[in-house]
C-alpha cells in the first residue's frame, strides 16, 4: 500500500488532506479538517452500500440506476461483497466512512472482456452532505492507485452530461472526455448525453 499512499498524497489535495494508510484501509482529512476513512466494503456493510446506492439513485444527475432497479436485497448484495472479496484483483468495492456512519462508495472493475483487461472501470458517490470538502477528489485517487497497483492501464467511467460538479473533479484528477452516447439518459422532463471520461495511468 505505499504507491497508494503516495499517490494520495501527491494528488490536487496535497497539502490540505493528511493521508495515512494501513493495509487496505485509508486515513485522510476533509478540507473542513474533519478526518474520514476510505477503506475495502465487507459483507456486514450491504445494508449501508444499498442505502447510498438509494439515496444517489434519487437525484436523477448522479447514476444511471433508478430507485427501483437498486433492489433491496441485502442478502444478495452481501452474497456480492464476499464474491468481491475472493477476487478483489479484477473488482474492489471501497467505502467512505466519517462521524461513525457511510458517506460514499466507489466501485471499481475491470472491464470483463479479454482483449479489453487491462482496463477497469470506475463508479462512485457521495452522499449529498460530503461534497464540495474534497472527499470526492480523494476517493478517486484512491481508485486510480489502486488500479495502478493492481497493473491496469487505464480507468474510465462515464458521468451524465448535466453532472457538472462531477464533471469538474474528473478533470481536476487528470480525467479526459474520449466520446459520448448522444440522448442516452433520462432525466426529469429531458434527455441527457452521457459522456464517456478515461485516464491512461501508464
Amino acid at each position: 500500500m505505499i504507491g497508494l499512499a503516495r499517490q494520495v498524497v501527491n494528488g490536487p489535495k496535497a497539502g490540505v488532506a493528511t493521508v495515512s494508510s494501513h493495509g487496505s484501509t485509508l486515513r485522510c482529512v476533509d478540507d473542513a479538517g474533519v478526518e474520514f476513512v476510505i477503506r475495502q466494503a465487507r459483507p456486514s456493510d450491504a445494508g449501508a452500500v444499498g442505502d447510498i446506492l438509494a439515496e444517489l439513485a434519487r437525484s436523477e444527475d448522479f447514476i444511471l440506476l433508478s430507485p427501483e432497479e437498486i433492489g433491496a436485497d441485502v442478502v444478495r448484495r452481501a452474497e456480492d461483497l464476499a464474491r468481491m472479496e475472493k477476487n478483489s484483483v479484477r473488482w474492489h468495492v471501497a467505502i467512505v466512512e466519517q462521524a461513525g456512519g457511510i458517506v460514499g462508495m466507489l466501485d471499481l472493475r475491470a472491464v470483463p472482456l479479454k482483449k479489453c483487461d487491462h482496463v477497469m472501470e470506475l463508479g462512485l458517490g457521495l452522499v449529498a452532505e460530503a461534497t464540495d470538502r474534497g472527499i470526492g477528489t480523494q476517493l478517486i485517487l484512491y481508485a486510480l492507485a489502486r488500479a495502478r497497483d493492481l497493473g491496469y492501464r487505464k480507468v474510465r467511467l462515464f458521468v451524465i452530461a448535466c453532472n457538472d460538479r462531477a464533471r469538474h473533479v474528473y478533470r481536476k484528477v487528470g480525467f479526459e472526455e474520449t466520446g459520448r452516447f448522444i440522448d442516452e439518459v433520462r432525466v426529469g422532463d429531458g434527455i441527457e448525453d452521457l459522456i464517456v471520461m478515461e485516464k491512461p495511468l501508464q
